[in-house]
């Protein structure tokens, strides 16, 4: 067992490498992407359909994209019919659609999986030509799979009924997988291990597949750790340390496969029969680059904020050194017991023990 050393997946060496416009025939084969959408919705609020353009992420290379819904009557604007594209001009586009939204979008940086973009929109109608009704400039950083919502418009009603009552443009972050691999199948193994201060472990596993470049949902039975406290009624406490996240394979054409870990851990202190009332947590992302079957750790980030319940009339078991309230891990104030969550699991350790392979057929 070894512990491996975060690193920049393929893709954001691939990125950063680019340093110019691509030619046609310079276009690569795979590699991160930015994405626009417009999608409607009917009366029940399903999804009739949806129109996207897409590029690949090149830092300091702008993106110019049109998105279209509805026909071209000022007096009935529907959201009937919708469209995508790159190509033309926004007086062609008009003449055509009762919403056109003009977008401009910058990549500026690709890290940690994650795009980092500055967004320029207007939205033009067919009732009001000549200016945009709604235009905004922002800058966005999304992580793969992430969308983020920039408008929304409603059709008259009753006008060209084709069922369709409103539509929604976003845009997001996503990635196009290398087709040597797109249909890749990859074995997760995850242990998760809280070591005690005395030197006791609890090891939870979880274990699950995925195609290459999917997200493989992950999550753990809590961790229970006793809480030294007596109360009245005998009710007995436990923190409970609950773990999930999301982990993302991609095989590399060097054998190896590039991995993106996302962990949450929360804390939460509760009855031993009932479980947490809240939780106190926090998250983090790693990057890793691992050859097939490989074991690597992740030690999760360490526990922070406080957890607390009521209950009235609980003391605090007497400590060895009798420390001062603002160096208790657990102290009852105003009938409430309050678990410091950094001093609680002073001396402990808590990590993901990881390994992927490809599924052989």
């Amino acid at each position: 067992m070894c512990t491996a050393l975060a690193r920049q997946a393929a893709a954001a060496a691939f990125v950063a490498s680019l340093a110019a416009p691509l030619a046609a025939q310079d276009r690569p084969e795979y590699g991160p992407t930015l994405e626009a959408r417009v999608q409607p919705y009917n009366h029940a609020g399903a999804v009739p359909g949806m129109a996207t353009v897409s590029d690949w992420v090149v830092p300091g290379q702008e993106m110019k994209w049109f998105l279209m819904a509805g026909l071209p009557n000022p007096g009935a604007m529907t959201v009937c019919g919708i469209g995508a594209g790159d190509a033309g001009t926004l007086a062609d586009k008009l003449a055509r659609s009762a919403f056109v939204w003009e977008l401009k979008v910058l990549p500026s940086k690709y890290e940690n999986g994650s795009t980092t973009f500055g967004l320029e929109w207007a939205r033009y109608q067919a009732d009001n030509p000549g200016r945009p009704v709604v235009e905004e400039k922002s800058t966005l950083t999304l992580r793969e799979g992430e969308r983020k919502t920039i408008d929304l418009v409603r059709g008259a009603s009753g006008s060209h009924d084709c069922g369709n009552d409103s539509a929604v443009v976003d845009v997001a972050a996503g990635y196009k997988e290398n087709r040597q691999f797109a249909d890749t199948m990859l074995e997760f193994e995850i242990w998760l291990t809280q070591r005690r201060s005395n030197g006791d472990a609890v090891v939870r596993r979880f274990a699950g597949m995925g195609r290459q470049g999917d997200g493989v949902d992950f999550s753990f039975v809590p961790v229970r750790s006793a809480v030294e406290v007596s109360t009245p009624d005998r009710v007995a406490y436990d923190v409970f340390t609950t773990v999930q996240g999301t982990i993302r394979g991609r095989m590399q054409p060097n054998g190896r496969i590039a991995l993106t870990v996302d962990t949450s851990r929360r804390d939460g202190v509760g009855p031993q029969a009932a479980g947490p009332s809240g939780f106190a947590g926090n998250g983090g992302r790693k990057l890793l680059d691992v050859a097939p079957g490989e074991t690597i750790e992740i030690e999760l980030p360490a526990p922070g904020g406080r957890s607390t319940i009521g209950a009235r009339g609980a003391v605090a078991a007497p400590r060895t050194g009798a420390p001062s309230p603002s160096q208790s891990a657990t102290s009852v104030v105003n009938g409430r017991l309050v678990i410091d969550n950094a001093i609680f699991f002073q001396g402990q350790r808590t990590s993901l023990i990881v390994q992927v392979k490809p599924v052989r057929e």
